[in-house]
C-alpha cells in the first residue's frame, strides 16, 4: 500500500487517534523517586494505533520524501478525535531534499 492508500483505508474505518502533551502526576507514584518527564501521549483503539504503525513503516521506506505531516485541523483530520490539537510531523534524517 502507498501512504495515500493507508490514509484512505483507515479514514474509512472511523477509528481516531488522540495526541496530547502528558506529564505524569507525582501523586500517582507516591512511593517512587520519579523523574517527571514530558511525553507525547498517543491514544486510540488497536485499529487506530495499527494505522499509525503502518504509516510510520511506509514513511520510513523513504519513497515519499523526507517529511510528512497530518493534523487534526488540516490534511489528515479524519484520523484524529475532535478534541485533539496536536498533529504528527515526521522527518527522515538526514534529508537530502
Amino acid at each position: 500500500m502507498t501512504i495515500r492508500e493507508i490514509l484512505q483505508h483507515h479514514a474509512e474505518s472511523g477509528q481516531k487517534l488522540s495526541l496530547e502533551n502528558f506529564v505524569p502526576d507525582r501523586r500517582d507514584f507516591p512511593d517512587e523517586e520519579l523523574v517527571v518527564n514530558a511525553y507525547a501521549l498517543i491514544k486510540g483503539s488497536s485499529q487506530s494505533l495499527r494505522f499509525l504503525g503502518e504509516l510510520l513503516i511506509k514513511f520510513a521506506e523513504g519513497n515519499d520524501g523526507c517529511a510528512f505531516d497530518i493534523h487534526p485541523q488540516g490534511a489528515g483530520s479524519a484520523h484524529f478525535r475532535s478534541e485533539t490539537k496536536l498533529g504528527i510531523y515526521l522527518v527522515i534524517e538526514p534529508c537530502e531534499e
